[in-house]
Order: C-alpha cells, then sequence, then structure tokens
C-alpha cells in the first residue's frame, strides 16, 4: 500500500487521535511508548508540508549495551525508563528529536530525527551509535561511514544524512525503499475486511512496529 500526500496526513490524525495517552506524563520527563506523544505540525507558510513529531530524551550508554530487546509497541504501562536513568548526570542526557515526514518518492512515511546534547550541539553518527537509540543488533554486520550505516551490497545504505523535507535541517533518516514489503505482510495478517481508512491505520501501526525493530522508540 502506498499513500496519497492526503491520505498520509489523514493516516497520521488519526493515528495520533487513537494512541493520544489518557494520563500526562510529567512535562520535565515524559514517558512515551512507540505509539504515544507525537503531535501534527502544519508548515509555517505551505500546505501539504506536514508531519508527525515528537521530542523524546536519551542517554548515553555505557560500555556493555543490555537493552536492545523489542518490547510490544502497544504496551502502554511502559516501565521503560531505567531506574539508573534518574541518577544520571545531566551531562549525559540528550534530546532527541523525532519525525515521521511523508516520502513523496516511494509514497510512504519516513523517520527522521535528529539529537543534541544540553548545549544543543548535534550528536555525529559515531555518538549517536552509543545512545540507546539505535538497536545495535540492527547493525551488526553494517559499513558505518562519516554519513551512513548501510550493506556492502545494498541500493541504499539503511541510516543516511539529509536535510528534513519540510523544515530543511540536517537529520538522520531511515530509507524507506525496503519497509512496505515487510509492513504488507503484517497488514496481510490482520482482517481482510478492515475498511481502508482504517486500513490505513494499521499500516501505520504496523510500519512502528517495523521501525521499532531498528530504532528504540520507547524515551
Amino acid at each position: 500500500m502506498t499513500f496519497t500526500r492526503s491520505q498520509f496526513d489523514q493516516a497520521c490524525k488519526e493515528f495520533i487521535r487513537h494512541h493520544r495517552p489518557q494520563h500526562d506524563s510529567p512535562p520535565d520527563f515524559p514517558m512515551y511508548t512507540t505509539y504515544n506523544g507525537w503531535t501534527w505540525k502544519e508548515h509555517n507558510y505551505l500546505t501539504g508540508f506536514g508531519y508527525m513529531e515528537r521530542t523524546t530524551r536519551l542517554k548515553r550508554q555505557s560500555t556493555c549495551r543490555t537493552s536492545d530487546t523489542i518490547f510490544d509497541a502497544e504496551d502502554s504501562t511502559v516501565d521503560s525508563i531505567d531506574d539508573a536513568a534518574a541518577t544520571l548526570p545531566p551531562a549525559d542526557y540528550l534530546t532527541c528529536q523525532q519525525y515521521v515526514v511523508f516520502s513523496a518518492t516511494f509514497q510512504v512515511p519516513t523517520f527522521y530525527f535528529s539529537v543534541h546534547d544540553l548545549s544543543g550541539t548535534p550528536l555525529v553518527l559515531s555518538e549517536i551509535m552509543q545512545t540507546s537509540l539505535l538497536r545495535q543488533h540492527a547493525f551488526d554486520t553494517s559499513q558505518v561511514t562519516v554519513f551512513s550505516i548501510g550493506q556492502s551490497n545494498a541500493n541504499f545504505p539503511l541510516l543516511s544524512l539529509g536535510d528534513h523535507p519540510t523544515l530543511g535541517t540536517p537529520c538522520w533518516y531511515l530509507h524507506p525503499c525496503e519497509i512496505g514489503p515487510a509492513v504488507e505482510e503484517i497488514v496481510k495478517a490482520a482482517e481482510e475486511d478492515t475498511l481502508i481508512q482504517g486500513r490505513r491505520l494499521l499500516w501505520l501501526e504496523a510500519w512502528f512496529l517495523i521501525l521499532s525493530s531498528v530504532i528504540d522508540l520507547r524515551g
């Protein structure tokens, strides 16, 4: 399944409504699951360039990463924030801006993000790989350069640096070309009589599920 621009907008807004948390998290330390915490943002001047966004807090990893287990994306009771995170010194806290934008080329959602330290300085890729954002097992056999992560025989890198399609600011993004078929396999397992509008919401939820196997979207 592919999306038109308007179908993407509608699916995202329905997704946000459907997964709106019943209880707000403390504003200074929000607790997110894969599905919640997202808001819709319109372009300041142009119509048809809206996107989903949220801001999460990351922590720098120790030399041994132990939290790569994939959790159920629908677990809204997340005990996902380690006790150790509450005692981290401020310098270890990182801010991650996350976006879901429309790929006009592939006509599917695409995940963009940036990570900054407390001074607002963006982290380079080698530093991002030492945070709690990326699931290490997904990149164990990948080739890492300054600007990308990918397989040597792949047509496109898995993770690349590029400009946010709406904001025009530098962000990292996961290439959308391979995720569609994986999502379709999940969607096919769902009820075939799902309404088209509901199926787009289901597709977006399945897309997040696949995404969470590479990116730890708990925050």
